[in-house]
């Protein structure tokens, strides 16, 4: 599952996350449901042995200008119940050290560490290969110099980064999705190849006959218009080593139980409420020249000695408006801009009520937010003459927007904060040219 084909990657800032030549998340979603299918593909006439066992052969397809290569594993199970793949530890938990060490958990062939959590479920890792990892990852960079024409690859580097991102319940309830998407440097994009690392889709499935076992499907990305009769050969070698690979993180991993537990605690789900006369308010420099008699979006508050000044004028944002941006916006007002705030979960967005943020750094601010919300409550009061103001407020569950599979594409072809504005205690969608259609769950 967690099977790579790492690449080097220069420090940078990544302001965009352009998939190249593999075009949108929605091309590896419509991957990961073609790992599943049996339509199209072509089988290899070698079997692929892992731990002395012959697994399925491994087949190949055409998707779009590239092939994609399949092969499926059987892996003793990591979890206690391998049909309970929807708590599978996100990758920020995996590759979290800090925490895997609190546990006693150490990974034997490799390392993984954050540098930075993207959304939940989607980061950016350095990794470092060690042992038996680095003996298949440079087998399998030979076949792929052989098949692709190119020079043979250096041995592979000890230490790399890349996208990691997991998918829970997809392709269909009780599966588990994890991709892996190497980045170029040059062209700053990611790719589905580079050199002889590749972006990798990989299906986690329950054993259907074994609960102490999981079917591991992984579909790797070659480029080529075709492949002659002698392909195969290599084809089936590439896949020997990536069911090796995948032997060998399932044998690292161990047991998993207590980083599902981590994973459940590593993330607060809140929701924005009761917003009675429109939204809510932020902390501002009060402007020299304002009449507040006539401006209906500011309020400046008479607060007594010793209070922060800060706090004092409040105004109504205007144009674009979702719970995230606001939220974000708010705590950075407020000095605690080091709060990340998320709009979607596992690549889901939530409705525009509701963001996400890591719970450690939540309880770090939490006095401090608390303190200036209810300041603004009162501002809130005043500026619209009302008994009620705007709560803010853990949440049991999330609850996901409802978008047609076109509004998937990454980036999106039209900002979600772009559609959404709040009036009243509704949140509304405006109308826009070519835009996607939002409803709202019926849960919500």
């Amino acid at each position: 599952f967690w099977v790579v084909f790492f690449f080097r990657y220069r420090d940078c800032k990544l302001d965009s996350m352009e998939l190249g030549d593999l075009g949108t998340d929605r091309t590896l979603k419509a991957s990961a449901e073609d790992l599943i299918s049996e339509d199209g593909w072509t089988v290899l006439d070698t079997p692929i042995l892992a731990e002395g066992n012959s697994n399925s052969n491994a087949a190949f397809k055409r998707v779009g200008n590239f092939f994609m290569l399949r092969l499926s594993t059987v892996v003793k199970s990591v979890l206690a119940d391998s049909s309970k793949l929807s708590v599978f530890p996100r990758p920020e938990i995996l590759a979290d050290r800090q925490l895997t060490s609190s546990l006693g958990i150490e990974f034997a062939d490799f390392t993984y560490t954050v540098e930075e959590i993207l959304s939940p479920g989607d980061i950016f890792t350095s990794v470092h290969l060690r042992n038996s990892f680095m003996d298949e990852m440079n087998k399998a960079g030979a076949q792929v110099a052989l098949l692709t024409g190119s020079s043979p690859p250096e041995a592979c580097e000890e230490h790399f980064r890349e996208r990691v991102v997991q998918w829970r319940d997809f392709p269909s309830p009780g599966l588990l999705t994890i991709v892996e998407i190497p980045f170029d440097e040059k062209t700053q994009t990611f790719m589905s190849q580079i050199g002889g690392h590749f972006a990798t889709v990989s299906v986690v499935q329950a054993h259907p006959q074994s609960p102490d076992e999981m079917i591991v499907t992984v579909g790797l990305f070659v480029t080529g218009s075709a492949f002659p009769l002698w392909a195969s050969a290599h084809l089936a070698q590439m896949a020997q080593s990536v069911a090796n690979l995948v032997q060998l993180t399932a044998s690292s991993f161990g047991n998993l139980e207590s980083l599902c537990k981590a994973d459940q605690n590593f993330y607060t789900v809140l929701s924005l409420r009761t917003c009675p006369q429109g939204r809510p308010l932020l902390p501002g420099a009060c402007p020299l020249a304002l009449n507040l008699g006539e401006d209906p979006w500011c309020v400046l508050l008479d607060l007594p000695e010793g209070a922060d000044p800060a706090f004092t004028f409040w105004f109504r944002p205007v144009g674009d408006f979702n719970f995230p941006n606001y939220l974000f916006l708010f705590l950075a007002a407020i000095g605690c801009p080091q709060v990340q705030v998320f709009s979607s979960i596992d690549g889901r967005p939530l409705v525009p009520y509701q963001a996400v943020v890591r719970r450690s750094q939540w309880l770090e601010v939490n006095s401090s937010f608390e303190a200036a919300w209810k300041v603004h409550k009162m501002a809130y009061r005043k500026l619209n003459s009302t008994k009620h103001a705007p709560t803010i407020s853990e949440a049991k569950t999330p609850r996901f927007a409802e978008v047609p599979d076109s509004y998937l594409d990454n980036p999106p072809s039209v900002p979600l904060k772009s559609l959404i504005t709040v009036h009243n205690t509704f949140i509304e969608v405006d109308d826009m040219d070519g835009a996607p259609a939002i409803t709202r769950t019926k849960s919500c």
